[in-house]
């Protein structure tokens, strides 16, 4: 595993728990759109696993680890935006909501595809 890749996945995991178990009224007013909360939820899971994605799954041969793949995708796609939107009910001033769940998974589910496409299309990104 390098280390290029596990630096900014643990930095952007960190990031995503900050925003997510930070109480409500400590959090920065933002100006208010339809949907701006469900665009934050996804944008902040679509990049994490797509980060997470990065993280050992490509070898030395440009081939995917599936064991590793399915690990990350398992736990940075699904288990944690999950167990993150439930655990924020325990957070003053912050609530659970099922469409918050969606916009998590989405965006994870996003971030999946995007890996594998670049994956596909050679990039350095992946």
């Amino acid at each position: 595993m390098r280390i290029r890749r596990l630096i900014p996945a643990v930095l952007w995991l960190l990031m995503v728990s900050l925003a997510m178990f930070t109480p409500g009224r400590s959090l920065p007013k933002l100006p208010e759109f339809s949907f701006g909360d469900k665009l934050g939820h996804f944008l902040l899971f679509a990049v994490l696993s797509f980060l997470w994605l990065r993280v050992g799954t490509i070898n030395e041969k440009r081939g995917i680890n599936t064991r590793i793949l399915i690990t990350n995708l398992l736990v940075f796609c699904f288990i944690f935006p999950i167990l993150a939107e439930y655990l924020q009910q325990f957070v003053p001033n912050r609530t659970f909501d099922y469409m918050d769940i969606v916009a998590n998974l989405v965006g994870g589910a996003f971030g999946f595809i995007v890996f594998f496409i670049l994956y596909k299309a050679n990039n350095r990104l992946v």
